[in-house]
């Protein structure tokens, strides 16, 4: 297996020295190159908690998070910040778009913050594959949630990550838009060879995925 992410004793507390919360408790995870996940359990049972720590959003109380075998607690938050928009993708609930800007300055922002232009065949490959090249003068509050929700998956894979990161992608749409949403999504991620993983409480989203991890208090139980 060729790992791109690797979990070792991860530990994350919240609250002060009198009352504390153990989120995520001792884990132990390693994800592969190009292969989709999803992480299962309860409300309150550590995913997304464990998706942040992963992703470099939040640092761990304990144990150590390597992305293709460097350690992401050696990053500075200005440099971890750099980091993420150059290696990893990123898709929630709440689709993030600025409406001042339309559909077309909203997928290429990371790369603007990057200072970097877009590779223009990629743009369009994307756009195309994503059903949003006659979208890309509108602005957010012109397009349905689905449509949205593809913009924030094409400002994901724009910059060519090597992982994407999805908390409830499909959480605010409804059941036959988040299918479509998370076919397109998975699809994206399979064609350009990226590590999907996906957060949701959502067992048909599950089924869709390689390999489950289920969360239970903060522990993998599975």
């Amino acid at each position: 297996m060729d790992t791109i992410l690797k979990a070792e004793n991860i530990w994350k507390t919240y609250g002060s020295s009198s009352v504390k919360v153990n989120a995520l408790n001792g884990i132990d995870l390693s994800f592969a190159k190009g292969r989709f996940y999803s992480v299962i359990g309860r409300s309150g049972s550590g995913k997304s908690t464990l998706l942040y720590v992963l992703s470099g959003l939040e640092k761990p109380t304990r144990g150590n998070v390597f992305f293709e075998g460097k350690d992401l607690s050696e990053y500075p938050d200005g440099q971890m910040a750099v980091f993420r928009r150059r290696h990893m993708g990123f898709v929630f609930q709440q689709y993030n778009l600025m409406e001042e800007y339309n559909v077309l300055e909203n997928i290429c922002m990371p790369l603007k913050l990057d200072q970097r232009k877009p590779d223009s065949g990629f743009l369009h490959t994307v756009l195309e594959t994503l059903g949003l090249s006659d979208k890309q003068k509108k602005y957010a509050p012109e397009l349905s949630g689905g449509e949205q929700q593809r913009v924030a998956i094409a400002r994901s894979i724009l910059s060519k990550p090597k992982i994407i990161f999805a908390d409830e992608p499909t959480g605010n749409l409804d059941k036959k838009t988040a299918l479509e949403t998370l076919e397109l999504l998975i699809g994206s991620a399979k064609k350009f060879g990226q590590t999907l993983i996906i957060v949701t409480h959502d067992l048909e989203v599950a089924r869709m995925s390689e390999a489950v991890i289920t969360l239970e208090d903060g522990r993998v139980v599975k």
